[in-house]
């Protein structure tokens, strides 16, 4: 390692990469997935995959919520997906780390996202950059109303982070209209938070022409444009909460029961740097 990146204030790119390739990552695993230090307080990574962020307006709390598995995984459903500018994607789970990832990046490539979310999450997913927000609740009219968000025009590719019976309705968003395409409906499937099984009429995605895309992580290149995106400022923290690493079953706790407040990602700092680093981002309650 170059003796001068000593002191280098970054983020890590925490792919297990299996190989040298910059455009193809077919290893499902990353650090604490497949190798310790997912909450280590000192880790040893290879120095390639640790990029220096220089910008001093962000806080270091800041600077990890922007950290790569969110932002990683949102980017490679829509380079999965091809999504170019002008497409309407649909965005599930749009207040989490990945959908709130998901919406500054559509934006960033001049894409138009729809959001799939709470009603009470709505001025916040707009803020952002979501051109609307769709309540996930009543089913039966999900597909109606977003169609009256785009105004009639078709979803072009879906980003499903819920997967169980929304599904079959995101597919719906897009075929509704087939002669309104240009292009082939597209599904990147990376999550489920609604269950894992998914009822789904084959017929449909053939006859259909859907393309589905199972999305883990993404690749060196795409985690380097990341990098250049977070420096030019273009992507933005979206920083719930901190957490001491000592309260860290107390901080998982807290993401599996979230309320309809939650918004973005939460944050661990190791209790040493609490006062500095965690303190200002705390929770009331954990203040």
């Amino acid at each position: 390692m170059d003796p001068q990146r000593i002191g280098q204030r970054g983020l890590l790119d925490f792919n297990l990469y299996p190989d040298a390739r910059r455009n193809l990552n077919l290893m499902p695993d990353y650090y604490g997935h497949g190798a310790d230090g997912g909450f280590a307080e000192y880790v040893v990574v290879p120095s390639d995959q640790f990029h220096h962020v220089p910008n001093a307006e962000l806080a270091d709390a800041e600077l990890a919520s922007l950290g790569m598995c969110s932002y990683q995984t949102a980017y490679h459903m829509m380079t999965s997906a091809n999504v170019a500018a002008g497409e309407r994607v649909l965005v599930s789970g749009a207040s989490g780390g990945v959908g709130t990832a998901l919406i500054q990046l559509c934006r960033i490539v001049g894409a138009t996202p729809y959001a799939v979310s709470q009603p009470d999450k709505k001025d916040a997913l707009l803020a952002m950059g979501a051109e609307a927000v769709i309540d996930r609740g009543d089913l039966p009219t999900f597909v109606d109303r977003v169609l009256e968000a785009t105004d009639g025009a078709p979803i072009d590719a879906v980003m499903d982070l819920v997967g169980g019976e929304m599904t079959d309705r995101f597919i719906d968003t897009m075929i509704v209209d087939m002669k309104c395409r240009s292009t082939y409906p597209r599904l990147s499937i990376a999550g489920a938070s609604g269950g894992n099984l998914s009822e789904i009429m084959w017929t449909r995605i053939y006859l259909y022409q859907v393309q589905i895309f199972g999305v883990s992580h993404g690749t060196r290149e795409e985690a380097e444009q990341l990098i250049e995106w977070i420096r030019q400022g273009q992507l933005k923290p979206v920083l719930h909460a901190a957490f001491r690493l000592s309260d860290l079953h107390r901080a998982e706790t807290y993401f599996v029961n979230r309320g309809s407040n939650y918004l973005g990602k939460i944050v661990i700092v190791p209790d040493a740097q609490w006062d500095e680093h965690g303190a200002p981002f705390a929770l009331e309650e954990t203040a």
